[in-house]
């Protein structure tokens, strides 16, 4: 037992009823998985600032990079729903990228309405310079781990995503 679960330890014969007892918990798991979640953001927030200094790109930008060079040519749709992003933010993440010339985007010749992303040449250099978008330390650290505990992993974090999805707090 840790300091801090010594610190929260509560004889159960201090509540005054099993759904007391279960607050309590719930209570403190939610505080673990706050503590957990902001420790998250903060490295996520410190790698995205170290990948934009290196590369000149947002993770995001690259995440969209990603799935074009992925999906080919792809409509803006297909990208909100791949990188679980809203339209609007695709289509301004697009606009940079085209910008830079890493992009170029098309309509579709038999409906006009349609319209295609795909990385030039330029942006799938761009694409292969560009760092992980997990730190080294993270990579090793998951490449250490067994499939199953890697699988355990990704399902949690999709578990919590989908709490917050369900919320209206991520984009799904």
């Amino acid at each position: 037992m840790t300091n801090d679960e010594r610190l929260r330890f509560v004889p159960a014969q201090a509540y005054a009823s099993v759904e007391d007892m279960r607050a309590a918990e719930i209570e403190d798991e939610i505080h673990a998985l706050t503590t957990a979640m902001r420790v998250i953001a903060q490295a996520i927030d410190t790698r995205s600032k170290a990948v934009s200094r290196v590369s000149g790109l947002t993770i995001p930008q690259i995440v969209v990079m990603q799935a074009v060079a992925t999906r080919g040519e792809v409509t803006t749709s297909l990208l909100s729903r791949h990188c679980h992003l809203s339209a609007g933010t695709v289509v301004s993440i697009l606009d940079k990228l085209e910008e830079r010339g890493f992009v170029e985007r098309y309509r579709n010749a038999a409906d006009r309405r349609i319209v295609h992303t795909r990385l030039t040449a330029s942006g799938e250099s761009a694409l292969a310079d560009a760092p992980t978008l997990l730190p080294p330390v993270a990579l090793d650290g998951l490449a250490r781990l067994s499939s199953g505990e890697r699988r355990a992993i990704v399902s949690s974090f999709e578990a919590v995503a989908g709490l917050l999805r369900a919320d209206g707090g991520v984009p799904g």
